[in-house]
């Protein structure tokens, strides 16, 4: 009997000791580390909010499966790093390519947007193949994005590839430092807003490709765990939330 007692007690302590939503066999509830890389409209913080179209999916997401877990900011090759090395990680958005197909497991899409080339409104470079693009003498991107992985595969050798975020590339190109610049289509618009830039002052030249933006898990996160998230996902999709969330943000269906 002073086993048992003992043995309940030792149980009931490593139960408080589990982190918030998560449970011993590593099932459904399965603790979840979220992160994010400021990649407006998609995903930002404000004052160490995380805000977002997609912080809104993912948070709706958490309620609808009745989860709840911070969602934290971190560089992104720094959140690739996590998805590698750390057990029971989530990122997003995340581009969902050939070569990382294999490294997560996905959920989504949260988002589709189209990968462009922006040049200055004034500029009379025209750009109808991936050809002329790469006789340009300058295109701004960033370093480890899916963009820049893409042009250097279809072997461009003219990026200029600034560090961390697409903060800079705005200024740059409607200064005249860059020729064109390599981004989706939505975070360009945005991305100039917040830089005090007035997008009228650039203007699409070329359509690159659709890219559907994915939550992307580590590996070992439990397949029931993704289930529970893409259904969700989906279940948001049927009923509207989804739309009503991309209105808010982009002002489209």
């Amino acid at each position: 009997m002073q086993v048992s007692r003992w043995f309940c007690v030792f149980m009931l302590l490593l139960c408080r000791a589990l982190p918030a939503g998560a449970e011993m066999s590593g099932g459904a509830n399965t603790a979840l580390d979220v992160y994010i890389s400021e990649y407006p409209p998609f995903c930002y913080t404000e004052n160490g909010v995380a805000k977002g179209m997609a912080v809104e999916t993912v948070q709706e997401i958490m309620r609808t499966t009745g989860q709840s877990y911070p969602i934290q900011s971190t560089p992104w090759k720094r959140g690739l790093h996590y998805l590698a090395s750390k057990p029971n990680a989530a990122l997003f958005t995340v581009t969902r390519t050939e070569q990382r197909e294999p490294l997560y497991k996905w959920v989504g899409p949260v988002a589709i947007s189209n990968l462009v080339f922006f040049a200055p409104k004034n500029s009379d470079i025209r750009i109808s193949s991936m050809d002329d693009a790469r006789a340009v003498p300058r295109i701004g991107t960033v370093q480890g994005y899916s963009a820049e992985k893409l042009l250097q595969r279809q072997g461009f050798t003219n990026l200029i590839s600034s560090s961390g975020s697409e903060q800079f590339n705005p200024g740059n190109l409607v200064r005249g430092y860059l020729d064109l610049w390599v981004t989706v289509d939505v975070v360009g618009v945005y991305t100039a807003r917040l830089q005090g830039i007035d997008p009228g002052l650039m203007k699409v030249v070329y359509v690159i490709q659709e890219q559907p933006k994915y939550i992307a898990f580590s590996k070992d996160v439990p397949d029931s765990v993704i289930q529970i998230w893409q259904d969700a996902l989906d279940e948001m999709k049927r009923d509207g939330r989804m739309q009503s969330i991309t209105q808010k943000w982009l002002g489209t269906p």
